[in-house]
């Protein structure tokens, strides 16, 4: 009887070594579980910060490349506008202001000076009625214009394919003093003098 009570004693002692072993080994692997979770934990969120701050940067880039095209989209829209009302002004010239308007356009090139001048159908009466003390036909003499320049201009009733302004045609060239020839000219001219005025 003490035999047996001693070897249950005895096994009863081994079972708790047991226990208390793999209790141990429980909590060290739920330790190193806990461990790893967390060393994958935040793994998973720098990875996410990294994310998250690489959109933000992106975002960032985008929004002040839209804002500097928006900037340049309105002081393109400022100088357009600008040229637009110089257009509107010279396409509403009559009379004497049309004459120096001619005048100075044709004085800054080189000319024959027999030219003849083409307009569109609608402009026709109203480049007539400035240039030239004459009354319409086929070629008619712009002595006023003439007068101005010393030179033989004459105009044609034959209209010619432009929205405004004039054309000039030689015998070797034809000269485009069209509107939106000379806004251009303008332009290529004035536009980045006015954009430093304006906007620098």
């Amino acid at each position: 009887m003490e035999l047996i009570k001693k070897i249950n004693d005895k096994g009863l002692e081994k079972v708790n070594i047991i226990i208390e072993d793999a209790k141990k080994e429980a909590e060290e692997l739920k330790k190193g579980l806990i461990n790893e979770a967390k060393e994958e934990s935040k793994i998973k969120i720098n990875n996410i910060k990294k994310e998250v701050n690489n959109e933000i940067t992106t975002k960032e880039r985008l929004l002040t490349f839209e804002q500097r095209q928006a900037e340049l989209s309105a002081k393109q829209n400022i100088i357009d506008n600008i040229f637009d009302e110089v257009r509107v002004k010279i396409e509403a010239l009559e009379g004497k202001d049309l004459l120096n308007y001619v005048s100075v356009k044709i004085k800054q090139e080189k000319l024959n000076g027999d030219e003849v001048m083409h307009t569109n159908k609608e402009n026709y009466e109203r480049y007539l009625k400035a240039l030239s003390s004459g009354t319409k036909g086929e070629l008619v003499d712009l002595d006023k214009l003439n007068k101005n320049l010393k030179t033989t201009f004459k105009l044609s009733n034959k209209a010619v394919d432009i929205s405004n302004g004039f054309i000039l045609e030689g015998k070797h060239f034809d000269l485009n003093f069209s509107i939106e020839e000379v806004i251009e000219k303008l332009k290529n001219k004035h536009e980045r003098a006015l954009v430093k005025e304006l906007f620098e």
